[in-house]
């Protein structure tokens, strides 16, 4: 009975650790933007990259909110937005040798893969 509850409490810590790093992004994203909105004005294009950064910040929060619901799908899709912009990330991290580029996504992503078996737990034991 104990090993159930401890496998249950193990399962809500990483489903929050996963939907907590979705709206981590999605805020980061929503900042940015209110940044480049104030003071981006010296940067050619800064109104396309604020608006496209506002809406990956409200896009993450949506997700991050279907997240906190247990949606499977959801997590897919965020998860694969972070992969993408790993993706992204590495033609400038060669370019520059900053490797930071790379460093904080893979934060992201390692809270949210999680995630999968914590939803498949927590699903599993209220249908039992």
């Amino acid at each position: 009975m104990t090993s159930e509850i401890q496998e249950l409490s193990d399962a809500r810590k990483k489903l929050k650790a996963a939907y907590r790093a979705v709206y981590a992004i999605g805020f980061l994203n929503v900042f940015a933007s209110i940044i480049i909105f104030l003071f981006g004005s010296r940067l050619p294009d800064y109104l396309l990259v604020a608006i496209i950064s506002l809406i990956a910040g409200v896009l993450y929060l949506v997700l991050g909110f279907f997240v906190q619901r247990k949606s499977k799908i959801a997590l897919g899709i965020a998860i694969g937005f972070m992969v993408l912009n790993v993706l992204g990330n590495i033609p400038i991290m060669i370019q520059t040798g900053n490797i930071f580029m790379l460093t904080i996504p893979m934060i992201f992503f390692s809270q949210t893969i999680g995630g999968f078996n914590a939803i498949q737990a927590l699903k599993s034991k209220i249908t039992d």
